[in-house]
């Protein structure tokens, strides 16, 4: 990880911002070591002077401007008791407004709207002109990054319109413009604040801002942008900014590129680069290195396209897990920013000849990919993994092959893993908007009754499209397990449920999901140590339906493993965490309402007391780690599903997967009703005694007593089966 450097003379300010965070780092270390509380609802001092807080939140907004965003939101949270009580007042405006901007950065967006709106209630109250612009404006980001455009320009427009404060203004029109970039109104307004405004460096971020919104809008000259850019060049290299000269040459070659003037933009991306490489800018040397690899592309440079988007990918690893410290805006861009980078490298890879290297690399960025989304999603690193797939499937007893599906937009590539092989690729000319569109339609239907002729149509597409291509391959290694990469809106679909025209995938294989191409510490679940730590809602709570058939589930799993139990009442996250801390049995179940969703906000499992989001869910797992014997073998989530309709929702179940610790997670892409969960449940612990039986075969097996249960045929449909999916080790 990439370390701050700090000039060798500091000044008095900065020294008491470094101390600052030093202490807040022990403070940090000992709560995790000796089990303190990190956070308290309630303050755990008396209330503080004027004096006090003031200085308390100078140190805060000291922290973000150093970086630390997440430190600066702890003091915040902590502080956040003395700023409700605190008399209404412009200090309380700026706590608010604060804390309010920090929680929009790390991506808490329902609870940055409610601060912000109570800022500007306060802020209104008292006729504060400046305050109740700058909230209105941050209101505007927020609402923004949430999605409302329209809530956002309301915003943005009020903001410019109370403000007297040219800054304020340049920042609130810019805004706007890059809601409305054709909206040549605002132009004229931009363009006198940027001349009449002293050179600083505010303006300078400003011109440039304002030269790539420009860039949008093609009624605007080139030459007009050009020459705002060459004083936003000259400006900085005279207050001496090299990140803003950085992004001033890049947007420059932009402009070059658009013009088709490729020596020019070569010449001015290399310019880019070079300022970003001296200054060690990694989050800004990568886009050069990108937007490089693309114009050599273009030129039909294939090599040097290749070797661009390979620096380029390299760069976005070094910042993986910490893209928010150093580039907050791409918590929010990542799929227009960063996820293209890997996808367009991956194109190219996969377009020349299937050499082994190539393949390799090619799945090897997939899974960048699909690490730097978790870490995106999560705002933490992920959970470093021990053991590469390619090396267990080498060393098991049952037959294994794993497939990696590539969506590209013109075609599905998939990468084909068999014991002992090389690399395999198979190519499908289905387009990215026809294969989601069917996926779309497929995940629909499976969920519905009296669907079945359709699904069946469906999945017999997707089989044809994934599995047909390597049949032969499979069928002539005797494969038994599959295990899928998945990638995409493919992390939605069940592929039990895939059908080859007479019988469904599961009841020719076992199959697991990987999050990525290693696995925390696998190891064969040993059947006659299974012991069960079983936390369930039955009752209704926090407006979700009673779950009543969760009691027999909970009386099922007591007659099949040992068993230790907190229901309703009982279950509340704090006896959660201590039960699962003090006791070390191989497998957690879960079974309660819980929802996994592109937004971590709404990704949580319900508990009597609260919703437990995945973070503090995560924290919860991860904290046993210190006292337990042995880890989490399985974690089993009952009756939750991901969100319907939401293309990313799978995101939150990995999300949990991933963090939880745990070698294995079983869990439902859809809850039909509890009724059935209970069945599984009790099918899949049947499943789990037999001797040298995996996980993956424990739950074919349990889903094969759904499709041949001659008395129930109603079952046969995959709405009552194909849900329950398995994240990580399948041993």
């Amino acid at each position: 990880m990439k370390k701050n450097n700090f000039p060798a003379r500091l000044t008095r300010s900065r020294l008491k911002i470094i101390v600052s965070v030093c202490c807040f780092c022990l403070s940090f270390f000992f709560t995790l070591t000796f089990g303190l509380p990190a956070f308290s609802s309630a303050p755990s001092t008396p209330a503080v002077s004027e004096d006090t807080l003031h200085h308390q939140l100078i140190q805060a907004r000291d922290l973000q401007t150093l970086g630390y965003y997440r430190r600066a939101l702890l003091t915040l949270t902590d502080l956040n008791p003395a700023i409700a009580e605190h008399p209404d007042s412009e200090l309380k405006v700026s706590g608010l407004t604060l804390l309010g901007d920090l929680q929009r950065t790390v991506g808490d967006l329902n609870a940055a709207q409610t601060t912000l709106e109570n800022g500007l209630d306060v802020a209104s109250a008292l006729n504060l002109a400046e305050p109740t612009a700058t909230l209105h404006l941050s209101l505007g980001h927020t609402l923004e990054a949430q999605g409302d455009s329209a809530a956002a320009l309301t915003h943005y427009t009020t903001a410019a319109t109370l403000t007297t404060t040219p800054h304020l203004q340049l920042r609130s029109h810019l805004s706007h413009l890059r809601l409305q970039p054709t909206n040549t109104a605002l132009y004229p307004k931009i363009q006198t604040l940027l001349t009449t405004l002293p050179a600083d460096r505010t303006t300078l971020n400003a011109r440039v801002d304002f030269a790539q919104l420009q860039l949008a809008n093609p009624t605007v000259e080139p030459a007009t942008i050009a020459q705002s850019l060459a004083i936003a060049i000259q400006q900085a290299k005279t207050l001496s900014d090299p990140r803003a000269q950085s992004y001033a040459l890049g947007t420059l070659g932009k402009l070059y590129q658009k013009q088709q003037q490729f020596p020019d933009a070569q010449s001015a991306f290399q310019r880019a680069l070079t300022v970003a490489t001296d200054i060690d800018a990694p989050d800004i040397a990568y886009r050069w290195q990108w937007r490089l690899a693309q114009l050599f592309h273009q030129q039909n440079e294939t090599d040097k396209a290749l070797t661009y988007y390979e620096n380029s990918v390299e760069n976005l690893k070094l910042l993986r897990g910490n893209l928010i410290a150093i580039a907050p805006d791409l918590r929010f861009n990542f799929r227009e920013q960063v996820e293209p980078v890997y996808r367009e490298w991956v194109d190219l890879l996969l377009s020349q000849s299937a050499t082994e290297e190539k393949l390799a690399k090619s799945r090897d960025a997939i899974e960048s990919l699909q690490l730097a989304e978790l870490e995106n999603y999560l705002q933490e690193p992920c959970v470093p993994l021990s053991q590469k797939i390619d090396q267990i499937i080498e060393n098991t007893a049952s037959p294994t092959a794993v497939l990696y599906p590539i969506i590209l937009p013109d075609r599905l590539e998939i990468i084909l893993k068999l014991p002992n092989q090389a690399l395999t690729q198979y190519t499908v000319p289905v387009s990215q908007t026809d294969l989601e569109t069917q996926l779309a339609q497929f995940q629909k239907d499976l969920r519905l009754p009296f669907t079945l002729n359709a699904v069946k149509t469906e999945a017999a597409q997707l089989y044809d499209w994934l599995i047909r291509p390597a049949e032969a391959e499979l069928n002539s290694h005797n494969i038994d397990t599959l295990v899928f990469v998945l990638d995409g809106f493919l992390r939605n679909i069940p592929m039990a449920a895939l059908y080859d025209g007479q019988h469904y995938l599961i009841e020719n294989y076992s199959l697991a999901l990987a999050p990525g191409l290693q696995l925390v510490d696998p190891q064969p679940l040993q059947n006659n140590e299974l012991a069960t730590v079983i936390a369930g809602l039955s009752e209704p709570r926090h407006g979700f339906a009673e779950l009543p058939f969760v009691k027999a589930e909970v009386d099922q799993i007591q007659q099949n493993t040992p068993s230790r139990v907190l229901l309703n009442e009982a279950f509340t996250q704090t006896n959660l965490t201590e039960l699962i801390n003090n006791t070390p049995f191989p497998l957690v179940h879960l079974a309660t309402h819980g929802q996994f969703s592109a937004d971590p906000n709404d990704t949580f499992i319900l508990a009597w007391d609260k919703p437990i989001p995945v973070g503090e869910l995560n924290q919860l797992l991860r904290q046993s780690e210190q006292t337990r014997q042995s880890a989490i073998e399985l974690l089993i989530l009952s009756a939750c599903e991901t969100a319907a309709g939401d293309r990313r929702a799978a995101l939150g179940l990995a999300g949990v997967a991933v963090q939880a610790g745990a070698r294995s997670t079983l869990a439902s892409l859809w809850n039909l009703d509890d009724e059935t969960g209970a069945l599984f449940s009790n099918h899949f612990y049947e499943a789990l005694q037999t001797p040298n039986l995996s996980k993956a075969q424990a739950l074919r097996n349990a889903q094969l007593k759904f499709i041949t249960d001659g008395a129930n045929p109603i079952y046969q449909h995959p709405r009552y089966w194909a849900p329950y999916v398995l994240l990580g080790n399948w041993l």
